[in-house]
């Protein structure tokens, strides 16, 4: 069987089951398109102050970080604690730079 996990988002990730087994895939091409256009812009006026996007993280790239590391970027207290954030960004910087939407190195 196999399904998409939205039927009404074209960029929602796919869900393939084989009985008990399952797989998942996402088309992250846009999400890497946009995460370039962010940095170009970065690059050229420079960042805010106040707020700096760091990257943008697609579903399936999300549940992989939960599963090999336990971070749940999408509880509710996962901004609260400063040692997952840091190691969020870790993990982004070393794993997927291509989702980075800014040159922000802390």
């Amino acid at each position: 069987m196999e399904y998409k996990s939205q039927e009404l988002n074209p960029y929602s990730f796919k869900v393939q089951e084989q009985g008990d087994q399952f797989r998942l895939e996402q088309d992250i091409q846009a999400y890497k398109d946009f995460a370039s256009e962010s940095r170009a812009i970065t690059d050229a006026y420079g960042a805010s102050k106040q707020y700096r996007s760091f990257a943008i993280i697609p579903d399936i790239v999300a549940i992989d970080i939960l599963t090999k590391y336990g971070i749940d970027i999408h509880a509710s207290d996962f901004m609260d604690n400063p040692a997952q954030v840091k190691r969020l960004k870790q993990i982004i910087r070393t794993e997927y730079p291509a989702l980075l939407t800014s040159a922000i190195t802390k």
